[in-house]
């Protein structure tokens, strides 16, 4: 089991609070303080899919983000029903779009995951779809999708994305981080989070988790491994991770640096929702469907085969 030292609240983060507000993407695509990678639109554009509309679904809660997964008009009254992370500061409010919503949390057992269940949604939730939990885990090599509400990159961005604007830090080379804390995705493929096996087991604050990870590839070259290649940083918790087609593999847990630095070769680890699919539903213990003013969209899971730019390796 490895123990890590969570030293950032991460996009991917760790344990420290940290506002409620971007992964870091390296090379131009990247940005530092713009509006680059920041919106669905801009990701059908980059990455040639049909179905970016889960990116929207990556909310603020509390210090750090949450997943939206659906509706449900349960015994009780409509709920919505979102993934964060346990280790993140706890609130019973959360504010949509200028709506505030009572939650309450509750722990899936054996993890760092959290159930976020939202009261009063009926009507007045934004426009968003169901969000497929995936039923295995990715394979070594998968690309993938991350999205949170981490810190921004102080680095300007460079005009061409396979040129180093990273400089040299203390504890490594990379990008330096800054409030405020904003949402972005960014790309990168699954990789063993422990030796050759697609997961391992961390503990993160106190709970023990079974973890996928993806890794921000080394400077070797000025190479990296997909465009917009990203890496959590201090607020990106309890954000997701997903597949081509939208579905989530995984929810924000931490990073294996402990600084709020973006370091190449560092890895982000995500909490594996193949796992925990069947304690999560049981949990919910109803069918999701999109909020009702919404019922004309179709869950996530339509999207179109998605082509990284691959970089060579050294």
């Amino acid at each position: 089991m490895i123990e890590l030292r969570l030293g950032l609240s991460v996009l991917l983060l760790a344990l420290l609070p940290c506002a409620a507000s971007a992964v870091v993407v390296a090379g131009a695509n990247g940005g530092g303080n713009t509006t680059n990678n920041t919106t669905s639109a801009q990701m059908t554009a980059q990455l040639g899919l049909t179905n970016t509309a889960f990116y929207d679904n990556v909310l603020p809660y509390s210090d750090a983000g949450s997943v939206y997964l659906g509706w449900a008009n349960t015994s009780s009254g409509p709920r919505a029903y979102l993934l964060s992370a346990m280790h993140i500061s706890l609130s019973n409010t959360m504010l949509i779009n200028a709506v505030s919503y009572s939650v309450t949390r509750q722990s899936i057992s054996g993890s760092d995951l959290a159930l976020l269940t939202l009261a009063n949604v009926d009507g007045i939730m934004p426009s968003l779809p169901v969000v497929a939990l995936a039923s295995s885990t990715p394979s070594v090599g998968t690309s993938v999708i991350m999205a949170g509400f981490g810190r921004n990159r102080v680095q300007a961005a460079t005009t061409n994305a396979s040129v180093s604007d990273a400089i040299t830090l203390t504890n490594g080379t990379g990008y330096t981080t800054t409030s405020p804390q904003v949402q972005r995705w960014g790309t990168n493929r699954t990789v063993a989070p422990s030796f050759i096996a697609p997961t391992a087991t961390i503990t993160i604050a106190g709970r023990t988790s079974t973890v996928t990870a993806t890794q921000f590839d080394t400077l070797t070259n000025n190479a990296w491994l997909t465009t917009s290649e990203a890496q959590a940083v201090l607020g990106d918790s309890g954000g997701g991770l997903f597949t081509t087609n939208g579905t989530l593999a995984g929810i924000v847990a931490a990073v294996s640096a402990n600084t709020l630095e973006a370091e190449f070769g560092e890895k982000t680890f995500f909490t594996d929702i193949a796992s925990y699919k069947t304690a999560v539903d049981t949990a919910i213990g109803y069918a999701l469907v999109p909020e009702p003013s919404t019922l004309s969209l179709v869950a996530c899971g339509a999207g179109a085969a998605l082509f990284f730019a691959l970089r060579r390796r050294p």
